[in-house]
């Protein structure tokens, strides 16, 4: 098999992903013919219909994961796409969905394999997982099910993309349902109702203040964000709307939590008396790592220049949590064309990426 990263990211790009069409089965299924012409030996994890985990571990002894997710986020409309859908190199980038959010990243890491002893040194754990653009249902699934894998694991890199800088703090991200109860009417009485879209619209103002007036900064990560994202409500426009809900995205900061987060928001809704419900809909907390953490120095004494710290959410959250593991995030990807059309990844970063994956897997080993 080919083992440039170049051409290994390439064809991971061109097998779809989309958990919302084939799942991660047929990657797994790519990575696994991989790590099997190394050597490596390792387990696949059908813990869904077409929902994969894949494991593997070299050596022994104190032990360092490597993560990457398998999944992307759906390609969307095909015409915005300038070079197609599939996979191509064009001015030295790869184009394609996943391309930095994240097969780049696994594709470093499979290529800095090649060069890694499979059965001696200290441990290396590789994590390829399912579901990390919706729900985590990979991550979590492996931490609770298979628990021994992550035994005497301390320290974690998450190749999610930060353009190969170190990054050691993000924000938690929180998701909301907020329903606010009206009475309906014929729009020709409407005394005769409680118009919950007017309601909401308040409620959406103070939100908005809200946003503004956040009182925690953190210094790596500033302030935590409010966002409106989806709005529903209403049946008809001569029907005074009996319901009206959105859904929120609450970004949280060191210091701050989804409880504190919602009763900041109650107190704001409740000035209004309005009737509203709140629901979580999911909660991941805030998250950094000491910048002293031997896994931080390791890739400082690669890697020059500042750490660096993100708005997003990665699983290294997680790990850290469930695990009681020190992660850093640290990828060749860019977060700047993520999720959109005509995602990309400059074939230098993938390169480059590449030898300090090597780098870091051959520190370890001979450590």
């Amino acid at each position: 098999m080919k083992t440039d990263p170049v051409s290994l990211t390439k064809e991971l790009i061109d097998i779809d992903s989309d958990p919302y069409t084939n799942g991660e089965k047929e990657v797994s299924k790519y990575i696994s013919e991989y790590l099997g012409s190394l050597g490596i030996s390792h387990k696949v994890f059908e813990f869904e219909r077409n929902r994969c985990d894949v494991v593997a571990s070299i050596g022994s002894g104190e032990g360092l994961m490597l993560n990457g997710h398998m999944d992307t986020v759906p390609i969307g409309d095909a015409s915005k796409w300038r070079y197609g859908t599939d996979a191509k190199v064009v001015n030295g980038k790869l184009y394609g969905r996943g391309a930095s959010d994240m097969k780049g990243g696994i594709g470093t890491i499979l290529s800095a394999l090649a060069g890694v002893k499979a059965n001696s040194g200290k441990r290396i754990l590789l994590t390829f997982v399912a579901d990390e653009e919706r729900t985590l249902k990979g991550s979590t699934w492996l931490l609770k099910n298979r628990k021994e894998a992550f035994k005497g694991v301390r320290y974690g890199i998450v190749a999610e993309p930060t353009a190969l800088k170190v990054q050691v703090a993000q924000k938690g991200v929180m998701e909301l349902a907020i329903r606010v109860n009206g009475k309906s009417a014929h729009s020709s009485r409407p005394w005769l109702g409680i118009n919950a879209i007017d309601g909401m619209a308040r409620a959406i103002v103070e939100l908005q203040k809200l946003s503004k007036e956040m009182k925690i900064n953190d210094p790596l990560l500033g302030k935590g964000t409010i966002n409106v994202g989806t709005i529903k409500g209403g049946t008809a426009s001569n029907v005074v709307p009996e319901s009206c809900e959105i859904e929120v995205n609450r970004r949280l900061v060191n210091g701050e939590t989804p409880d504190t987060a919602v009763s900041e928001i109650r107190k704001r809704l409740d000035r209004l008396g309005i009737d509203y419900a709140i629901k979580v809909l999911h909660a991941q907390m805030p998250y950094k790592v000491d910048q002293d953490s031997k896994v931080v120095k390791m890739l400082r004494s690669l890697v020059k220049g500042d750490v660096t710290i993100a708005n997003g959410y990665t699983e290294a959250e997680l790990y850290a949590r469930m695990a009681n593991m020190e992660c850093v995030v640290f990828g060749p990807g860019t977060k700047t064309n993520i999720h959109a059309p005509n995602e990309y990844i400059s074939i230098g970063n993938l390169e480059k990426g590449t030898r300090y994956f090597s780098q870091i897997m051959g520190k370890w080993q001979k450590r």
